[in-house]
């Protein structure tokens, strides 16, 4: 009986080992394609010297992430965390692709539309052209209507169907855009 319970305990751990592998090899999966989307979105915008990077951690025993914008700078491969690279534009295209690689990996797959509040705020005017490129794009191949919240009128001009909300007392009046 001895020898039958150290053959199941034997065959636990084996059991525990490879869902673990299972996991790590899932997360560095997941890690690669996110990855590879948030970086065609940077590079979209901001051009080929950008890079997306997650580094992948353990801490107490929980697996934690790491996000980081690589780009070229004189010859030097330069890391830092987003917040910290060129402004707030290269955080807004940094979410916008991470909501639209969860959204599209999420699984089961999720309908509907796309809703974004804001989603260039701290882009600048000479780049914000390619974001509106970027958005008909996502739409396009992701077939996924876009709503969303803007005061760019770079924006609101390129949308199929856009409003103007203006506040009336204590009412909100909708009037479309032409």
């Amino acid at each position: 009986k001895l020898a039958v319970n150290r053959q199941t305990l034997t065959d636990f751990e084996e059991v525990v080992l490879l869902l673990q592998r299972t996991a790590t090899t899932a997360r560095e999966t997941a890690c690669q394609q996110i990855e590879l989307l948030v970086t065609q979105f940077l590079r979209a915008v901001f051009g080929p010297d950008y890079s997306f990077r997650i580094d992948m951690t353990e801490r107490a025993g929980r697996a934690e992430a790491d996000f980081y914008v690589l780009s070229e700078y004189e010859g030097q491969l330069l890391k830092t965390r987003p917040q910290d690279a060129r402004g707030g534009g290269v955080v807004d295209v940094i979410s916008l692709g991470l909501r639209i690689a969860m959204l599209q990996t999420y699984r089961p797959a999720l309908a509907g539309p796309l809703l974004a509040d804001e989603p260039a705020k701290h882009v600048s005017e000479d780049l914000i052209q390619a974001v509106v490129h970027l958005l008909k794009m996502v739409s396009d191949e992701f077939k996924r209507q876009i709503i969303m919240v803007t005061h760019s009128p770079h924006l609101a001009e390129t949308a199929s169907r856009a409003y103007q909300m203006v506040l009336d007392g204590d009412r909100s009046v909708a009037t479309r855009i032409a």
